[in-house]
């Protein structure tokens, strides 16, 4: 693992990128525009986004979960312990957050495939939600190693 660990540290920084670079460009540009359009045009602004976002969204949480998952291996195991240290309990607690982003996009991929409707909440403010919690995660990536 200590051979691979910084590849794979860059390459989930960067996918950390794309995912919450995309929300972000979601909540600031996007929908802003897509109130100044007639309700036809919301519409297809809306499938041809959800199109996209259901590719890159998904995609980019499962690797970063699988980069991270293999980056936590480093420090959470049954030889360093599981929440002994400072760092480990950060660390936890960075998983918790990602376990709730999970969720929410298991929910939306779910509702997706079954046709079914979304909430309120996870129509207008999952992203939202998402910026905050990816804030939290990156704010507790760089206090895991100054605490």
């Amino acid at each position: 693992m200590e051979a691979i660990y910084p590849y794979t540290h860059i390459i989930h920084l960067i996918l950390a990128i794309i995912f919450l670079g995309y929300v972000f460009s979601d909540l600031a540009v996007i929908s802003t525009l897509k109130n100044k359009f007639e309700k036809e045009t919301q519409q297809k602004i809306n499938k041809t986004l959800g199109q996209r976002s259901f590719k890159i969204f998904p995609l980019s949480l499962l690797l970063l979960v699988l980069t991270g998952g293999m980056m936590m291996s480093k420090y959470i195991n049954s030889d360093a312990g599981f929440i002994q240290t400072d760092l480990q309990k950060i660390l936890v607690f960075k998983i918790v957050l990602v376990l709730v982003i999970v969720a929410g996009v298991l929910s939306n991929l779910y509702v997706r495939y079954t046709k079914g409707k979304k909430s309120n909440f996870m129509e207008h403010h999952f992203h939202k939600l998402v910026i905050v919690l990816g804030l939290f995660i990156v704010i507790a990536a760089k206090w895991m190693f100054i605490a």
